[in-house]
């Protein structure tokens, strides 16, 4: 039986929580540029375990070979990272 494909296109979910990151925080290049990935960051929110696994595997390639993302989507992630681990200096 084949697995599902993660959907590649932003889902509803994912604007609102895109949206409710502090506008400095937001990863609007990786929503644009790789929405599953966006998805699954969004669909793990609420689980804080979960969320930051997911992002350490995403910046950290366990597989080799891979050949890893832009930059901009690179600083993205380890602005996500650190914001989450609660490390980043907030501006208002």
């Amino acid at each position: 039986m084949r697995r599902l494909q993660p959907l590649d296109e932003p889902l509803p979910a994912t604007f609102r929580w895109v949206a409710s990151l502090p506008p400095e925080v937001r990863p609007l290049t990786l929503l644009r540029q790789f929405p599953r990935i966006a998805n699954g960051l969004a669909r793990a929110e609420h689980d804080e375990d979960g969320s930051a696994g997911y992002l350490e595997a995403l910046l950290n390639d366990r597989r080799g070979g891979r050949r890893g993302f832009p930059l901009a989507v690179y600083t993205e992630l380890l602005t996500l990272r650190e914001f989450f681990a609660g490390h980043y200096p907030i501006t208002r």
